[in-house]
């Protein structure tokens, strides 16, 4: 399903699902103006479809645990897929890592990772993203402040037919 196949009620139930995954269907049918079996059919199709890829909840994790959040910049030796392939499956090992994008740029990937402390960030960092691996060079940033938790992404884009448009009403 691409961004032609939605409708507006596909694109506003994906919005609600964004602000709350846990909302009801009865409550989601009314709120895009669809019966509740009209709703769900829509909404297993979505998810068949592979536009809903899953639904997850928001933790505050630093009252569970010790959280420093860190973004490390990865470059790496080669640019080859084979490297590419093989540190990616490494990643993939390493839950620490909650995020990882292959970047265009002064680096090959931006990795954003979830560690109690310093110490544990060394022992991945010194364990897995080294020259064994690929990496040429690592960068560190911890965060200091989140600033802006993450948000709903936008479903539709700012520009229409190479035009901006103006900015969304609050």
């Amino acid at each position: 399903m691409n961004n032609q196949a939605l409708d507006r009620t596909d694109l506003k139930i994906l919005e609600i699902l964004q602000r709350d995954g846990r909302i009801s269907n009865s409550r989601l049918a009314k709120l895009v103006s669809l019966s509740p079996s009209a709703c769900l059919a829509r909404l297993r199709s979505l998810e068949h479809a592979g536009v809903i890829l899953n639904y997850r909840a928001h933790l505050a994790l630093e009252s569970i645990r010790e959280v420093m959040l860190i973004y490390a910049e990865v470059t790496m030796g080669k640019h080859v897929s084979t490297v590419f392939t093989h540190f990616e499956k490494v990643l993939e090992g390493i839950p620490e890592i909650v995020e990882a994008v292959r970047v265009s740029g002064p680096f090959d990937y931006l990795l954003k990772v979830i560690v109690s402390d310093m110490g544990e960030w060394k022992d991945i960092s010194q364990g897995f993203l080294n020259e064994d691996n690929g990496v040429s060079k690592l960068m560190t940033v911890v965060v200091m402040q989140e600033t802006k938790k993450p948000a709903p992404a936008p479903l539709h884009s700012r520009k229409v037919a190479g035009k901006a448009l103006p900015p969304a009403r609050k």
